[in-house]
């Protein structure tokens, strides 16, 4: 598709937008726009008709005079109305594609869009965040290219009053110089389309820069020319296209067309008013309408602004398309309440990253209201695992069943429900401790009663009372009141958040590295509550800590995608394979300092 065609429908695609946003402030900022320009053209002839009777003397100059004034005012008290409607269209506008960018990104069931850089980069053009020119000032921009061409509509028309064929010349030349310079506009958009990699990078650099999640390393390591360098040199690389100025030929070609025109016709006028062919009012007329026909042309930043603003919405709308047809295929789903009854499966899974393969025809079977250990080295598919069974991917081939029934036949949301998960590198949401805890059951009660067996569960209990407003504290220092906590105390937390979906009818308890940040302490708080946490649950353990793997009732282990060895503790070590070189590599030390 061409530039032009492009951009085209990006404008086209605002205007099918709008009456959705209201319809009400779009007619009626259409009728406010299209009575601006009457009222110029009324203002034009009015002044026409002023300096005639002024001429001629004649008696109707006062009201002459007075239409002038009336259009006069109304222009000026019009303007900002205008103006308010058009903003207030904007902002409803930018809200609408908002909420349309969230909610197709939210929709899928799955993570892997987010993954995907061609989708990362399609939400940020819907954002606008490459061109400086956020969606609504699409509307703002596209109600001034209309009011301007409206005026320059109603000036050529009064200027053809005077004579038929004087504004011919004169828009043609304003509307073919207003295209070429608008080619110009559209190849430097589209050129900063393509750049959007470059502008994500930019944009890593600069977050990492002014967040304080890096601000320790940054700081430690030196990394601050570093980081400034990598921005300048990505931002520039992606903001190249915004500094082409066009063609300097096609610039005199059209300081000579425009040149050209207006000498035809002013030519023509000075020798129809020396002939007398033309009076004063007629004279009068003509200058102010040609004066006026230059909004025909390009408009500047107007057309500017409407171009990388207008650009951003096909792609808010395609990012809004995203996992439409999965949702209506969910529609007929089996119904999954109070699953698993017999227990969970993957059957012959494979699934690979776009850099790597992970799970190749992997088995494993977890039976319902049992725990399972799973074990292996960094990368050999333990979290991928817990990804799968979250539905958070789509196996590559084989399937995941629950009761034998296949998981992509059941409703993601439903299905979620029954978990409660503790992944290994869970969110640290920036809001009060309730929030947080809260969000394992968003449905469900936060009163302070309401909580109190998870925090002691989870040994959150013993947190609170160092929280300036308990759970009311907001976790973070970027809000007034805020406190931060330690990495075991999130871990509390996060375990918390888990037990809440418990309490509150989960059937699958899943921890990903649940005491990775505990102290021993805390730990052996964690090993002694493990069967009362899992009790009655169908428990899926991530861990590398040999201790908390051995009070699972079965283990598994997993290398080269698949499992190798599967049983209890007592019947791998038995086995004497990697399981037991493992537990005895981990425990040696132990055993050593115990002889000391």
């Amino acid at each position: 598709m061409s530039d032009h065609a492009d951009n085209r429908a990006s404008v086209l695609a605002v205007i099918r937008v709008l009456p959705r946003v209201s319809v009400g402030l779009t007619v009626t900022l259409l009728a406010v726009l299209l009575l601006q320009a009457l009222l110029s053209a009324g203002f034009i002839l009015a002044t026409g008709a002023v300096v005639d009777d002024l001429a001629n003397q004649a008696d109707s100059v006062g009201w002459h005079l007075a239409i002038l004034m009336v259009s006069f005012v109304a222009r000026l008290a019009i303007f900002p109305i205008s103006g308010a409607i058009g903003n207030g269209l904007a902002r409803r506008f930018t809200a609408m594609l908002t909420q349309t960018t969230l909610e197709g990104a939210l929709r899928p069931v799955g993570i892997g869009h987010l993954t995907d850089p061609a989708v990362a980069d399609r939400i940020q053009l819907a954002q606008g965040l490459n061109t400086g020119h956020p969606p609504g000032a699409a509307v703002t921009s596209l109600a001034g290219l209309i009011s301007s061409r409206l005026s320059g509509l109603a000036a050529a028309i009064t200027l053809a009053t005077v004579e038929w064929w004087l504004p011919l010349p004169l828009a043609a030349v304003w509307i073919l110089l207003s295209r070429w310079r608008l080619r110009d506009v559209r190849r430097a958009v589209a050129a900063v389309a393509e750049a959007v990699p470059a502008l994500r990078h930019a944009g890593y650099a600069r977050d990492l820069a002014i967040g304080d999640a890096a601000a320790k390393e940054i700081r430690v390591f030196g990394l601050q020319d570093w980081l400034l360098e990598r921005f300048t040199r990505a931002w520039h690389e992606g903001t190249a296209a915004l500094n082409s100025s066009g063609s300097a030929l096609i610039k005199v070609v059209s300081l000579v067309l425009l040149a050209a025109a207006h000498t035809a016709v002013f030519l023509h006028l000075a020798f129809a008013a020396s002939g007398g062919r033309l009076g004063v009012e007629s004279i009068v007329v003509a200058l102010q309408a040609i004066s006026g026909m230059a909004m025909l042309g390009y408009l500047g930043d107007v057309q500017w602004i409407l171009t990388n603003a207008s650009a951003a919405v096909p792609h808010a709308l395609a990012v809004g398309e995203l996992g439409v047809e999965a949702a209506h295929e969910r529609a007929a789903a089996v119904p999954d309440t109070a699953l698993p009854a017999r227990g969970i499966r993957l059957e012959g899974v494979s699934f690979g990253y776009p850099d790597r393969p992970v799970l190749q025809g992997l088995d494993l079977e977890i039976p319902a209201g049992s725990s399972l250990a799973i074990v292996g080295v960094n990368g050999a598919g333990k979290s991928t695992i817990i990804k799968l069974l979250s539905r958070l991917y789509e196996p590559d081939a084989g399937r995941v069943t629950v009761d034998g029934v296949d998981l992509r036949d059941l409703d993601a949301r439903a299905w979620r429900r029954q978990l409660a998960v503790v992944f290994q590198e869970f969110l640290r949401y920036e809001l009060p401790l309730r929030e947080n805890v809260g969000f394992g059951r968003v449905d469900a009660e936060r009163s302070d009663a309401a909580l109190e067996r998870v925090a002691r569960i989870s040994g959150l209990d013993e947190v609170l009372p160092k929280l300036p407003f308990g759970w009311d504290t907001p976790l973070g220092r970027r809000f007034e009141g805020g406190t931060d906590l330690s990495g075991g105390q999130w871990q509390r937390v996060a375990l918390a958040r888990a037990l809440l979906a418990v309490e509150h009818g989960a059937r699958v308890l899943i921890l990903d590295e649940p005491t990775a940040n505990l102290d021993v302490r805390a730990e052996a708080e964690i090993y002694e509550h493990f069967l009362d946490i899992t009790r009655g649950l169908t428990t899926i353990l991530v861990s590398h800590r040999f201790a908390t793997v051995r009070l699972a009732d079965r283990i598994c282990v997993i290398d080269g995608g698949r499992v190798i060895e599967y049983g209890s503790h007592e019947e791998l070590m038995a086995l004497d394979g990697q399981y037991a070189h493992m537990f005895t590599l981990q425990s040696a030390p132990f055993r050593e300092a115990h002889h000391v």
